[in-house]
């Protein structure tokens, strides 16, 4: 009788209890945020703000990663002779750190001061530019005393009140912020220096931790499964570093050029190109990470303040900009980056555009890497498709075939080489 009572377990109906379960409460969690959206909205703000050193550490260790690489295989390993691992990966690293943090440091000593002079000398020449223009539409009004120009005169004056009190807070700001928000400031320093430490546990632990992945992953799926899902994160994490990595040497190439060229056109006479190549050429090399809209966020406020000098050094600078990202558009960045993200214009200026509405200028750099692992993974799927079902389409003239005839880029090159 008890033999008969007796519960016994049925896998398959556990399954499906689980998989019940796991339903209803992703529902929930899809019906709350829903119809409470303000108060998920704000936990979701706090939690990210809370786990933004290490999101920054993860971003800091992706962007070092290739220094470190280089440094323990090239300068330690090869040319310094230095054989123990550890010790030469020790080094590699101190060493990445050092180099970076030091440059930001006198990067920021020489910057912040500069763009201070630049917006109080901005904000000294606006009321000369200002009477100049009204002098200008006073000619005018005399030419052409039919002509009402009362409303342009007014919009100038309010202008000119309006730009100037908004320098004037911006310059008041800056040089205030560190006594008046030091609260905020020992908040970004803690935070920075969890993400610095962050980075480097992820950069050396890198291989334990892909390995502790790697177990899980296998431990959790089937092999078939496991290994597929194994080589989509590969796949993924080598098309967004590829993409990185190259984009940081051609901005960095990009940068130089620029102060080169301005160091050189000032000894013709152009005035404010030596006192502002220093700041434009570190705007026009950060602005040139973003594809397409970088030369426009960097050479528009570039030439703004190029003004304060002179008309000549705008236009000037405009001309050098243009043949700059030409150059760059055509010959240095397919030499460094390559096809590494494989998108189509359409697909960057979409993937900038959403990347920008999410999350700033921070998103319209990581969108087109993020929309790059997403088609070529979309690739790879619809190519496997295909050939499952032996279909072979034509390739359009102007279509590169991803794999074999692909010549690798500047990074897969250099990636090969240190490899070796």
């Amino acid at each position: 009788m008890n033999d008969k009572n007796k519960f016994e377990g049925n896998s398959r109906y556990f399954t499906i209890s689980i998989y019940s379960i796991i339903t209803v409460l992703v529902m929930a969690v899809i019906i709350r945020a829903v119809f409470l959206w303000e108060s998920t909205s704000a936990t979701l703000n706090t939690l990210l703000s809370t786990l933004s050193p290490f999101f920054i550490g993860i971003l800091i260790a992706f962007l070092i990663n290739p220094l470190v690489s280089w440094m323990r295989k090239t300068v330690f390993k090869k040319w310094l002779h230095i054989r123990n691992d550890a010790l030469n990966r020790l080094l590699a690293i101190l060493f990445s750190y050092l180099l970076v943090i030091g440059a930001s440091t006198v990067g920021l000593i020489f910057l912040i001061p500069e763009v201070i002079n630049s917006l109080t000398e901005l904000l000294n020449k606006m009321p000369a530019w200002a009477n100049s223009i009204m002098d200008f539409i006073n000619s005018l009004s005399k030419k052409y005393p039919d002509i009402d120009f009362k409303y342009i005169q007014n919009m100038i004056t309010n202008t000119d009140s309006t730009l100037q009190n908004t320098l004037s807070k911006i310059i008041s700001g800056l040089t205030t912020t560190i006594v008046a928000t030091g609260v905020s400031v020992l908040k970004f320093i803690f935070n920075f220096i969890v993400a610095i430490i962050v980075s480097c546990y992820l950069i050396i632990d890198k291989k334990m931790q892909a390995r502790g992945i790697k177990r899980v992953v296998f431990a959790f799926f089937k092999q078939e499964r496991a290994e597929k899902l194994w080589n989509i994160a590969k796949r993924s994490i080598r098309i967004f570093s590829n993409f990185l990595d190259g984009k940081m040497i051609d901005s960095l190439i990009i940068g130089i050029l620029c102060f080169i060229c301005m160091m050189i056109i000032s000894f013709f006479g152009v005035p404010g190109f030596a006192e502002c190549a220093l700041l434009v050429s570190i705007v026009v090399g950060v602005t040139n990470m973003i594809p397409y809209f970088g030369p426009f966020l960097g050479g528009i406020p570039c030439v703004l303040l190029l003004c304060i000098y002179s008309l000549q050094s705008a236009i000037v600078f405009g001309i050098l900009i243009i043949i700059i990202q030409q150059m760059d558009g055509n010959l240095i960045g397919p030499k460094i980056l390559g096809d590494s993200t494989g998108l189509r214009p359409l697909w960057i200026i979409f993937a900038i555009t959403i990347g920008g509405w999410f999350a700033g200028v921070v998103g319209m750099l990581l969108g087109v890497p993020c929309v790059a692992v997403i088609t070529g993974l979309m690739e790879d799927t619809v190519d496997r498709r295909l050939a499952e079902k032996n279909i072979d389409l034509p390739i359009l003239k102007n279509e590169k075939v991803r794999q074999g005839s692909q010549k690798p880029n500047f990074i897969t090159r250099m990636r090969k080489k240190t490899k070796k």
